[in-house]
């Protein structure tokens, strides 16, 4: 989708959402032609937020980098792209926030979700945006469950997915893994509708497990020297 179009995707989701602060933002699903775009959005991610999404500080994204994230297809690797719409009713070019998944070899209805939204739209709600939307599309093409990882002292990611009812499945180091069951449930008793990979509106930090601790510090150690630029 192009800055400044205005047609609406046939994709499964609704493409036009207003933020917190009211900004306008339209979801579109991204591939090779928008490059620029997306160099444009992750030029304004900040390099905790690059660490966090990419569990590394890289201040650019690599040409091979670069080529995986734009080779989207409707089955295997889905991305789906905000944009800020203007005061103006005109569609900004740069991408703000991306949510995508990728079905891993052997799998068919089991995906691998990721979000990134740039650091000044952060506490807005655009990632519950992406990641509803996200999960709509999935569901909508057969997929079941999601299998996130994240960083141990993640914790806003952590919330997430335990507030979506996320079972904590592997470990891998600092990395946790979780599968979240994205099936359409019955609202619970709780007032919390299953089915959707969500944000929480709760915004206090989500603890860590006693038993993940330890590994938290040693990570933190760590993270200082990864967090430098080359």
């Amino acid at each position: 989708m192009c800055a400044g179009c205005v047609s609406v995707t046939a994709a499964p989701f609704e493409p036009l959402h207003r933020l917190a602060d009211g900004t306008g933002v339209r979801l579109d699903l991204i591939g090779p032609a928008d490059r620029d775009d997306l160099l444009a959005g992750f030029a304004d991610l900040s390099r905790r937020s690059r660490y966090l999404r990419f569990f590394s500080a890289m201040p650019r994204l690599h040409e091979a980098l670069l080529a995986s994230l734009l080779d989207t297809d409707p089955h295997r690797h889905v991305a789906i792209g905000a944009r800020v719409i203007g005061p103006d009713g005109i569609i900004e070019g740069r991408i703000v926030g991306v949510a995508r998944y990728f079905v891993p070899a052997g799998e068919h209805d089991v995906v691998e979700p990721a979000v990134a939204v740039i650091d000044a739209l952060h506490g807005l709600g655009l990632g519950r945006v992406l990641l509803k939307a996200l999960t709509r599309f999935a569901r909508a093409h057969g997929i079941v469950s999601m299998r996130a990882h994240a960083l141990a002292d993640n914790a806003r990611i952590r919330h997430i997915l335990d507030t979506s009812k996320g079972v904590l499945v592997d470990r891998d180091g600092p990395v946790l893994v979780y599968d979240v069951d994205i099936r359409p449930r019955r609202r619970s008793t709780d007032g919390v509708a299953g089915g959707d990979l969500r944000v929480a509106a709760a915004t206090g930090a989500h603890p860590l497990e006693p038993r993940l601790e330890r590994e938290v510090d040693d990570r933190r150690q760590v993270q200082r020297q990864q967090l430098r630029y080359e």
